[in-house]
């Protein structure tokens, strides 16, 4: 009797399984070939290439916002040092942060107020000297244009004669001292935000690498972070130390040139050439140009104008080609490819401010992604070798 009822189970059981199967019909699921799952992993290019975009616009746009904190933590990473060694001596933080600030700025004071008077004067003769300069090309144009004037007149016999074209109307850009008083709010507003930061992170010391430290989990890891918070601040202070004393030769050693080859105010010449020369590439050609027409204003003869830039060239190709790649190579290797990028795409985003941290970001990058082995690829790259 109760084989049979198990039976009859079985089968009620069987029945109403095929009545469902034949109510809903079985799914079948297909594996996804092997393009579709490729398809699904890459990146997105186009997304990629629009947050680019909008990437650059924002550090374009907030260019003022960006650039003090920019230039205050890069200070900080190079004079911190001295904080700490003011510290050693019982000095509280604070205090030596204005120490420091204080006799930063007046340097920079002593020698705006020693350079402003030649500069100055360079620049209210300006118009007059360069109207002197304009006469003197023409005069060694001369041949020039005597061959240009005949094609013209060659060109006015065949043309043949044609509507009279209207009058063109040209608009004059605002001079340099327009665009000087434009700036001048923008440029204090810049300096006062940065110098503000600065002595904030002086006086606060390490406090940030602590903070930094706290947050990672592991203490290998924090290790790892104090590690690479040391060699940022070791690579960026031995870069601009050596590349400040080579900057420091190259302008001593253009005034020294510009004074035995008859230029006047050769300090202002030594302290431009220095300056510039933070500039990679860019400033060293604004300063051969600067020198070529001073020469052309202050001398007659030819035998005394060519010597100026020829001996400024003769010093920068001697710094440029043995000098630096000499001192700082041995130190730190940066792929010239990605210093002009650098140059050019700050340039680009924060004008003449950007070329002169383009190179410090740089040595910062490199550190970094030579220490994290997730950007090892990126630091491959930023390396010469």
């Amino acid at each position: 009797m109760e084989k049979k009822t198990a039976q009859a189970r079985a089968a009620d059981s069987s029945r109403f399984q095929q009545r469902e199967g034949a109510r809903e019909p079985a799914v079948t699921v297909l594996p996804q070939p092997p393009r579709a799952r490729a398809a699904r992993s890459r990146p997105d290019w186009a997304f990629i290439g629009l947050f680019i975009l909008a990437l650059l616009y924002a550090f374009h746009f907030a260019r003022a916002l960006l650039l003090p904190i920019t230039l205050a933590v890069l200070f900080s990473l190079l004079l911190s040092p001295i904080v700490s060694w003011f510290k050693k001596w019982h000095v509280p933080e604070p205090a030596g942060a204005a120490v420091v600030l204080v006799a930063l700025l007046s340097a920079i004071i002593a020698a705006f107020y020693t350079l402003a008077e030649p500069a100055a004067t360079w620049l209210e003769k300006a118009p007059e000297s360069l109207a002197v300069a304009e006469d003197k090309v023409r005069k060694f144009l001369a041949p020039v244009t005597q061959v240009q004037r005949a094609a013209d007149k060659i060109e006015a016999i065949t043309r043949t004669a044609g509507p009279k074209k209207p009058r063109e109307v040209v608009v004059q850009a605002p001079g340099f001292g327009v665009w000087i008083t434009n700036q001048t709010p923008y440029l204090i507003t810049g300096t006062v935000s940065t110098l503000v930061l600065l002595y904030f992170l002086l006086a606060s010391g390490d406090l940030f690498l602590r903070k930094t430290v706290k947050l990672i989990p592991t203490l290998r890891n924090k290790i790892h972070a104090v590690e690479v918070g040391n060699e940022v601040q070791r690579e960026l202070g031995r870069y601009f130390a050596t590349v400040s004393l080579i900057n420091a030769v190259l302008g001593i050693a253009t005034a020294v040139v510009m004074r035995a080859l008859g230029m006047p105010n050769p300090l202002l010449w030594g302290a431009l050439a220095m300056l510039l020369n933070y500039i990679p590439y860019l400033g060293p050609t604004v300063c051969l140009g600067v020198l070529s027409m001073a020469a052309l204003m202050s001398f007659d003869d030819v035998s005394r104008i060519w010597p100026v830039p020829v001996a400024f060239l003769t010093l920068i190709i001697v710094e440029g080609q043995l000098v630096q790649p000499f001192v700082v190579g041995r130190s730190l290797r940066l792929n010239p490819v990605m210093v002009f990028s650098a140059f050019l795409v700050l340039g680009w985003l924060w004008g003449i401010p950007g070329m002169f941290v383009a190179v410090p970001i740089l040595v910062t990058l490199k550190v970094v992604c030579d220490h994290v082995e997730r950007f090892a690829a990126m630091g491959e790259y930023l390396g010469r070798n």
